[in-house]
């Protein structure tokens, strides 16, 4: 029952347009864009200069370790209020709620969301990589090797920001249950995603109640992850970030799923 629910959400996830559009590939067309424009405008003031190398990989984790940024999220915030919250605003859960069981139903969205925001992370660090090719291919600029583990930087920069953006996902369901508002779900992401990163970045101790915050732990993580270990001074509590990261998502979610089954959803 939970694989035809997913069926079902990805088939209508993938007739909405506007959603597919302005939640999964805005960010990396606007991301593609701004790579071009931005090469063009330094290559109109350095004139003259030498060809910058271009490395390729390095470019993929630079756009991976940001994709979690509240610009990032506000586009992830469209798609998952979208798809979480959507039912309440077109009053159509009750056609849905017969014929599945409502823990079936709110994990198939979250799910769905979660493909597409992954989705989303790939071609975000491809359109890099592209930025990167026109760069070289216009400027002349040699192609460079990454130095550092190419597949684990890589892996690892997408999961951390993958898991970071399933927080809001998560916090979108939460507040799109209780409000029943697609509106509503994405202003208190919208505000949560900004706050927190502005908190984050005041912080620079790794206490509990530092790594308490999402944008917080999830930056600790891909500092570690990518800072050489020689340069490190002592261990970073990473172990602790990623269980903040992941005790946020899963209390995140198991909260959406029972507040949605204690709900009475005969108007919708």
């Amino acid at each position: 029952m939970l694989a035809d629910a997913i069926s079902a959400e990805r088939f209508r996830l993938l007739k909405d347009r506007g959603t597919l559009f302005w939640g999964v590939l805005f960010a990396p067309i606007a991301g593609l864009a701004l790579n071009i424009g931005g090469e063009l405008f330094a290559r109109s003031l350095m004139k003259g200069a030498p060809p910058i190398p271009v490395d390729l990989i390095g470019r993929m984790v630079k756009a991976l370790a940001d994709g979690a940024s509240p610009v990032v999220g506000l586009f992830v915030l469209i798609l998952s209020t979208a798809v979480l919250a959507g039912d309440y605003r077109w009053e159509t859960w009750r056609l849905l709620t017969p014929r599945n069981g409502r823990v079936n139903l709110l994990l198939a969205k979250l799910a769905t969301v979660a493909g597409a925001v992954a989705i989303s992370l790939v071609l975000y660090a491809l359109a890099a990589a592209l930025g990167g090719l026109f760069s070289a291919a216009t400027s002349g600029g040699p192609l460079v090797a990454y130095r550092g583990s190419a597949g684990v930087d890589l892996l690892g920069t997408f999961a951390i920001s993958w898991l970071q953006l399933m927080v809001l996902v998560a916090l979108s369901a939460v507040v799109g249950v209780v409000t029943r508002s697609t509106m509503g779900a994405l202003i208190v992401g919208l505000v949560f995603a900004a706050v927190q990163s502005i908190v984050a970045s005041q912080l620079h101790e790794p206490s509990l109640k530092a790594l308490a915050i999402p944008a917080f732990s999830g930056d600790l993580l891909k500092t570690v992850l990518l800072t050489p270990r020689s340069v490190v001074d002592e261990p970073a509590p990473w172990g602790l970030a990623l269980g903040f990261l992941a005790a946020w998502l899963a209390g995140l979610s198991a909260a959406a799923l029972a507040l949605f089954q204690r709900q009475d959803l005969t108007r919708e």
